[in-house]
């Protein structure tokens, strides 16, 4: 009788786990929105059935219907933007299989055999009509200009919104390294050439009005370059990067002066700031934003003037700077009419025809998405998220073996003093991001399953400024590393963790610390699981020095036999706890070569784990069908390894 108890009861809480995987599977309800510029439309990335249909929704008729359909094996959409009131251009990835190869005697591209992506863009009148693959295929004539069919064809640099035909792109098509600048019809197909490719420039930045007026790059995929350019698309070199830090600036976009840009950038401080930098006189004119704790997160600008109107940044929360009264008035009331949630986030603007969408969260309120009109100060829903209960990550601090000040997020089931708990430690990938306190649908789902996540921000996350940043180079699988475990020894002191149930979970960067943790502390820890995770070091950095700033990146890596210390593949040998990998077939960002060498050395050494291959899976779990299937085996795993 007790046996068969015990039996119905992991049945029980197994159906329990799947339901809540559904449940907390769930894709967001939008993806992207565009509003149109008279504000009296919308097109949307909508989830329905496993993936986002393309929608549109007139707010005039009070109106919707699925404007395209994807299909998840072929393809997929990325986003959708009005180019003018009646026409959308959207863009879309498509699954494709090559061969590697080298592309000239410069470089080799870190191209390989398998299936991959490719994007291309399709423009469809509002009402369905008038469909067009945008970007003709290359044909090339003669061997004097032969013409590639390029991987990215979606990058569009200039909406032209006082030309409602055309948008400008760039597209590497004259050379498989550098894309050249093209004038494309989107009704007609059309592609006239505006500015041929240069060496070393791998992007152009472009006016409203479709004038190129700065060109960056790097020489030999190593050192930084600018030109500005005149109204003859002559260059001249510019030297911006004095006023960087660890990171180049970057550029926000164009001031309407055409003389100076919006760039995110250090000037002589530990954070990024915003400032106006003259382009004629090579110098910051406007500082508009700077923190001495935390770095800027992002912009919010007018149309067409590209004047800022807000800066953001994470503190313990989200932290808004308003530039303009008006709009921080209207903010407010809107604030107060969706329920005070702690975090707002804009996903559209028709300034010019004051409306607006936003997506509200947090503070108790249910996740909701909001059409505003800014001047009337009324709202209407668009529409909610699918999520089960949601619990409020708190702020923790603690200090590392060393004594920096570690900041992160823990989540618990229950009250502190109902602990101990089992207990997840889940770092954030990149490793060069954060964790804020957002909605994460992993953390929840982990909490709904009775274990306390903590979520640190170790050495090297971006956000805290350069020095914090810097502290984690060369840091991988060391003190990277020791940060993550530290936070476990504060929450066990707290008697918030239970010691003897504490299993690691990752995914990208945080899916290689789990696998380093695999061999480099298993007696603490019950298992370890790995999504999209980096397991071969020296294979990443091969990789990457094939891609801009990818010579940057690895010189953050350590290097010879400090590197082998921590990648896991070379230490396989040595885990110690079981491993479940999981991993999409066509992840550009960690490529599936990574789990699958990992599999099959834990398989040669006869070391317990379980691999899960995604077909048309990606690096962000896209499909809802990859969430809630990797949420299945990742509640079976943790069931089966702590028991809740």
């Amino acid at each position: 009788m007790r046996i068969l108890f015990v039996m119905l009861l992991l049945v029980s809480l197994s159906l329990h786990a799947n339901e809540e995987a559904n449940l907390y599977g769930q894709l967001p309800l939008y993806r992207d929105i565009s509003l149109s510029p008279d504000g009296s439309k919308a097109v949307a990335l909508r989830a329905i059935g496993d993936t986002y249909q393309v929608v549109f929704l007139d707010f005039v008729a009070g109106k919707s219907g699925l404007l395209m359909a994807a299909d998840p094996e072929k393809f997929q959409y990325n986003w959708c933007e009005f180019a003018n009131d009646t026409r959308v251009v959207c863009s879309i990835r498509s699954f494709v299989v090559r061969k590697a190869a080298q592309v000239d005697s410069r470089v080799i591209r870190g191209y390989r055999d398998g299936r991959t992506v490719v994007t291309n863009m399709i423009a469809v009148d509002i009402d369905g009509k008038n469909q067009l693959q945008l970007i003709p295929r290359a044909k090339s004539r003669d061997r004097s200009r032969i013409e590639w069919n390029a991987v990215r064809q979606d990058d569009v640099i200039s909406w032209m919104t006082d030309d409602p035909q055309h948008i400008l792109v760039q597209v590497a098509r004259e050379d498989r390294n550098n894309p050249t600048v093209y004038r494309l019809n989107i009704y007609t197909n059309k592609l006239k050439r505006v500015q041929p490719f240069a060496n070393s420039i791998y992007r152009w930045h472009a006016n409203d009005e479709g004038e190129l007026r700065l060109a960056v790059g790097w020489e030999n995929l190593n050192s930084p370059v600018a030109y500005t350019l005149d109204d003859k698309r002559r260059r001249t070199a510019l030297d911006i990067f004095g006023i960087g830090g660890v990171d180049e600036p970057s550029i926000v976009g164009l001031a309407s002066d055409n003389k100076s840009a919006w760039l995110v950038a250090n000037n002589g401080k530990a954070t990024k700031g915003l400032h106006r930098y003259n382009l004629d006189e090579a110098r910051i004119v406007e500082t508009l934003f700077e923190h001495p704790t935390y770095d800027l997160s992002w912009v919010w600008r007018e149309p067409k003037t590209n004047k800022p109107i807000l800066a953001a940044y994470e503190g313990q929360k989200q932290e808004l700077v308003w530039f303009d009264k008006k709009r921080e008035a209207q903010y407010e009331a809107l604030i107060s009419a969706a329920g005070s949630p702690s975090r707002i986030t804009i996903l559209a603007s028709a300034l010019n025809a004051g409306k607006m969408v936003v997506h509200a969260e947090g503070n108790g309120t249910v996740p909701t998405y909001y059409l505003y009109d800014l001047e009337a100060r009324t709202m209407a829903s668009l529409g909610t998220d699918k999520q089960g209960s949601y619990t409020q990550p708190t702020v923790i601090h603690y200090e590392a073996r060393d004594g920096l000040p570690i900041e992160s997020y823990l989540a618990l089931p229950g009250p502190a003093e109902e602990g101990p708990y089992p207990t997840i430690l889940m770092p954030h990938g990149g490793p060069w991001a954060r964790t804020t306190d957002q909605y994460w649908f992993f953390t929840q789902f982990l909490v709904s399953q009775g274990y306390a996540v903590l979520q640190p921000n170790f050495r090297g996350s971006s956000g805290y400024g350069d020095t914090f940043l810097q502290a984690g180079f060369r840091e991988w699988g060391e003190k990277m590393q020791d940060d993550v475990m530290d936070g476990l020894d504060h929450l066990i002191a707290q008697r918030i963790a239970d010691e003897n149930k504490v299993c690691f979970v990752g995914a990208s960067y945080g899916g290689y610390a789990a696998l380093v943790a695999s061999y480099k502390a298993p007696e603490r820890l019950k298992c370890a699981v790995s999504f999209a995770g980096v397991a071969d070091l020296d294979d990443l950095k091969n990789r990457w020095y094939s891609y801009i700033f990818g010579r940057k990146a690895v010189a953050r890596i350590q290097s010879g036999a400090a590197m082998k210390a921590v990648s896991p593949i070379e230490n396989a040998a040595d885990f110690g706890v079981p491993v479940l990998l999981v991993h999409g077939d066509v992840d550009t960002s960690v490529v599936v070569d990574q789990s699958r060498a990992m599999a099959k050395k834990l398989e040669e050494l006869g070391k317990p784990y379980q691999y899960i291959e995604m077909r048309n899976g990606d690096h962000f779990l896209s499909l809802q069908s990859h969430r809630t299937e990797y949420l299945t085996a990742l509640g079976e795993f943790l069931g089966d390894h702590l028991a809740p």
